[in-house]
């Protein structure tokens, strides 16, 4: 974990460059001779094999069964390999064989069993996708290998990874073994790279959270990991995002030099197979970073993979991972439907709403701030009494999404949430809820759907503290009325334009006249309470505006129109009632 080194040079490592000392690192890091800790993993040599049980075991999230094993599932396995149809298929003996983008029912899929038969896979995984795969399972019968499916909303690459963590976990397929898990085994294999590495270590998930990091004695420090060891997270600096793209994208160890306060690193990813799990950052010592230092780096990677991927099935992290599908989904860039309603815990054909809880408009530079504190309240709101909804923040709005709801269950969950929230926060909150919806094929129209309601509660003198879209259809037309203004502004009127202009350089009141004389449709002495004024000013104000203005007040089509516009650019006091 570091900041950026803009101009600076960097060394990458990969795979080519571990030579003679690999075996030594290994030994060292599994050993932890140095440390004195504890033996974690034996050194890495030829590829072990597991068998098909332990994989169907080791990944019950993506296996959803197992159609064929007429070989039994004490079967050797070997890793995976990810075949798309149109590629050559690789010898691959034991190797468990994904089959991406295969219709079961295409005969071509058979061909494809019989020649993974015939180069020494031990299984084929598919997706059925609603069709029925007995003439593949026949065929994958005859020929001796084992067909397993998939989950259909699971990603191939998700797929991938958890099936070879799977196997990471037994030392199979190609990574070393770890010990169970926990966070004492983390720290003590960053112990254990520490001192091997001759500088202090970090291990990080992808949200930059300092999970394990070491605590020899002796070792340099700077003030980037003090912080991230205090506060168990990283910085999140703009610039140093870019580095941690270099170290996710690079195949092996990647360093960066020293920069200012901040000392030289070395970083390498922590992967599942394809899937990306975290990185691992060691200081460097004075003398850099030997061969045998960056080997036991890329091992330790390995090591830590099992534990972190297993951490992906913790409670608070299902959390984080449904708010992170939830947040790209009201941005317009979630996965498929599909996969998104699955990670959401969307059933098909199942109601669902959307609520969204703001301040009112005008926060300041405080509005980032009161967002983050009233999305902590509703996490921990949501925790206690809706287990099973989403919450997630924008920089406008704190989102919930409520599955298994219809209207009146969502509306009770706004006013339950608000009478939480406002002792908390404070009392210019207000919340929109949703219609009901069935599904996430326009997640930007539920989105707009809850801004839409927000807008027009934040301009609504006797609003309901939670509102529906049918509490307030009728501003929510207007408003989108008067967006049509902004996108084509020679729709506008040009005798409104021209009174805004004379009003801005003259100093003059006509818009709020005019907009406060419509508001009262045409009475006269209301509309000069409202503006406390006398009704001959008012009337005087009135004439003055038909013969400054090209605006036929007459007509009602035109006052219709100019209250549309004037009502987006003017205020008017509200009604003085007896």
């Amino acid at each position: 974990m570091r900041a950026a080194a803009p101009g600076g040079e960097k060394a990458s490592e990969g795979a080519s460059g571990r030579g003679s000392g690999t075996a030594a690192a290994s030994t060292a890091v599994a050993s932890g001779a140095a440390a004195g800790g504890p033996s974690l993993a034996g050194p890495l040599g030829e590829r072990a094999a597991g068998t098909l049980r332990l994989l169907v075991e080791g990944a019950p999230g993506v296996l959803v069964r197992v159609r064929a094993a007429p070989a039994g599932l004490d079967v050797p396995v070997r890793g995976t390999v990810i075949h798309d149809p149109g590629d050559p298929l690789p010898p691959s003996p034991a190797a468990v064989l994904l089959l991406v983008g295969t219709d079961v029912t295409d005969p071509r899929a058979c061909a494809v069993v019989r020649r993974a038969a015939e180069r020494g896979f031990t299984a084929v995984v598919v997706k059925e996708r609603g069709q029925d795969p007995a003439r593949l399972t026949e065929t994958a019968v005859a020929c001796g290998i084992a067909v397993l499916t998939a989950g259909d909303a699971v990603p191939w690459r998700q797929v991938d990874a958890e099936l070879s963590c799977a196997l990471a976990a037994y030392g199979i397929g190609g990574a070393a073994g770890a010990a169970p898990a926990g966070g004492a085994e983390l720290f003590a294999l960053a112990d254990t790279l520490a001192t091997v590495a001759g500088g202090s270590v970090a291990i990080e998930d992808l949200d930059q959270n300092v999970v394990a990091y070491s605590k020899v004695t002796g070792q340099r420090i700077d003030t980037l990991r003090e912080r991230g060891i205090l506060q168990r997270r990283v910085p999140d600096i703009p610039e140093q995002r870019r580095q941690y793209r270099e170290v996710l994208a690079a195949p092996g160890v990647v360093r960066f030099p020293a920069c200012g306060d901040e000392l030289a690193r070395a970083a390498v990813a922590v992967r599942a197979g394809a899937l990306p799990l975290g990185t691992l950052w060691a200081i460097e010592p004075a003398g850099g970073l030997t061969d045998e230092a960056a080997a036991a780096l890329r091992d330790a990677a390995r090591l830590a993979a099992p534990h972190l991927l297993r951490a992906l099935h913790s409670p608070e992290t299902e959390r984080r991972l449904r708010r992170d599908a939830f947040r790209a989904v009201l941005h317009g860039t979630g996965p498929p439907a599909d996969e998104a309603a699955e990670r959401l815990g969307l059933r098909p054909g199942e109601e669902f709403c959307l609520t969204a809880f703001a301040p009112e408009p005008g926060a300041g530079p405080a509005g980032a701030a009161l967002l983050g504190h009233l999305e902590s309240v509703l996490v921990r709101h949501c925790a206690a009494h809706r287990e099973a909804a989403t919450v997630a923040a924008t920089v406008d709005a704190v989102y919930v999404l409520l599955p298994a709801t219809g209207a009146a269950a969502a509306r009770r969950f706004a006013d339950a949430a608000l009478a939480v929230v406002r002792p908390a926060v404070g009392d210019g909150v207000r919340v929109a809820v949703t219609r009901p919806h069935t599904d996430l094929l326009q997640p930007a129209a539920l989105r707009r759907e809850a801004d839409d309601v927000l807008r027009a509660t934040a301009r609504a003198v006797h609003a309901r503290p939670a509102a529906t879209s049918d509490d307030v259809r009728h501003r929510i037309l207007l408003d989108r009325l008067g967006d049509e203004l902004v996108r084509d502004p020679w729709l506008r009127l040009p005798g409104v334009t021209a009174l805004l202009a004379h009003d801005r350089e003259q100093g003059t009141d006509y818009a709020a006249t005019v907009l406060a004389w419509l508001a009262e449709v045409g009475d006269v002495a209301a509309a000069a309470a409202r503006l406390t004024v006398h009704p001959n000013t008012l009337r005087h104000r009135l004439r003055r505006v038909r013969e400054l203005f090209p605006l036929d007040l007459d007509d009602p089509d035109v006052r219709l129109t100019a209250w549309l516009e004037l009502r987006r650019v003017a205020s008017v006091p509200g009604p003085r009632r007896p």
